[in-house]
């Protein structure tokens, strides 16, 4: 019996991880197996504690749609072997679904995978000024517009960070990209009705079935890159803030692992869209890092920046 398959995309900071993880809850409630394919572009996933006892295969440091084209087949191959009754696989936030998606439907995989759903994910906050020529680049905009055209589920997400003037022009501006009748759902970190989710939308004669252009190879690496962040000093949480706030536009992603002053614990930070939230994380002995991903970055410049405002704020 061939294994369903869900993908989750969408751009940096969309909301991706956030229906991946309510995604895995229902199958947990279900008692389905689950095997998870997370792809980063990082040489690491922060998020572990998310996915403690999930049968998950990461592919890190580079894009499953061109770098890590190979290592994507061969965990396909490895998963397939696996008991599980679904295959969920969130890509970076830079991935072209429709690499994804070839692989998926080639000769070799779909005789082991049923690809059910291609689900994209949107900051509904930010994506006109992603779509806007004078405030991104090309390679962007045609990313955000594949991942709209292949789409067959959207989740507009942070409508709550959107005025609906502005939302009328998200949806009027997506109705151009969407194929016809793909539904379309608004939501605040991610809440729908999780059946929804799991509906089986996609069949293999629609118009982008077959290949996807040579573009999904190189779209993005010239321009989108991520930095680490390593031997992060402990710092107060205003300092951390400060640090954030000032961090230049090119930054259009960032999530760690920190040490704050005068709080005990280890805390995930993660922020995009101009929003910074901080969970307390079990001891499990790690390093604190930050990951940055954007555009052009320059990690000397970064890792400077973070070592003047820890030291400035070192005194409570």
């Amino acid at each position: 019996m061939k294994i369903p398959v869900y993908t989750i995309n969408g751009f940096l900071g969309s909301g991706k991880t956030t229906i991946l993880l309510a995604m895995m809850e229902e199958c947990k409630r279900n008692g389905w197996k689950a095997g998870i394919i997370l792809n980063e572009l990082g040489e690491k996933t922060i998020e572990e504690d998310y996915f403690e006892g999930q049968n998950l295969k990461q592919l890190l440091d580079g894009c499953i749609c061109c770098t890590m084209q190979d290592g994507l087949q061969e965990t396909l191959r490895s998963i397939a072997a696996e008991p599980i009754n679904i295959l969920l696989i969130e890509g970076t936030g830079v991935a072209n679904p429709l690499a994804i998606e070839r692989t998926l439907i080639s000769a070799e995989f779909r005789e082991l995978f049923d690809l059910y759903s291609m689900i994209s994910v949107v900051d509904a906050s930010k994506f006109l000024e992603y779509r806007n020529r004078f405030s991104s680049n090309k390679e962007i905009r045609q990313l955000l517009q594949d991942q709209m055209t292949c789409a067959k589920m959207v989740v507009i997400n942070k409508t709550d960070l959107t005025k609906p003037s502005v939302l009328a022009k998200v949806e009027k501006k997506m109705e151009i990209l969407l194929q016809p009748d793909t539904p379309v759902f608004r939501t605040t970190f991610g809440n729908l009705e999780i059946a929804q989710l799991f509906r089986r939308r996609y069949t293999l004669s629609g118009p982008h079935a077959q290949a996807a252009s040579d573009r999904v190879h190189s779209h993005h690496q010239a321009v989108i890159r991520s930095i680490r962040i390593q031997d992060v000093p402990a710092m107060t949480r205003e300092s951390l803030i400060r640090w954030i706030e000032q961090l230049p536009l090119d930054v259009l992603r960032g999530k760690g692992l920190v040490h704050l002053l005068n709080e005990p614990g280890t805390y995930l930070i993660q922020f995009s869209s101009g929003e910074l939230s901080l969970e307390r994380m079990k001891e499990d002995g790690r390093e604190p890092v930050i990951i940055l991903i954007g555009e052009g970055l320059q990690e000397e410049a970064m890792n400077r920046r973070l070592l003047e405002h820890a030291k400035a704020g070192s005194v409570p």
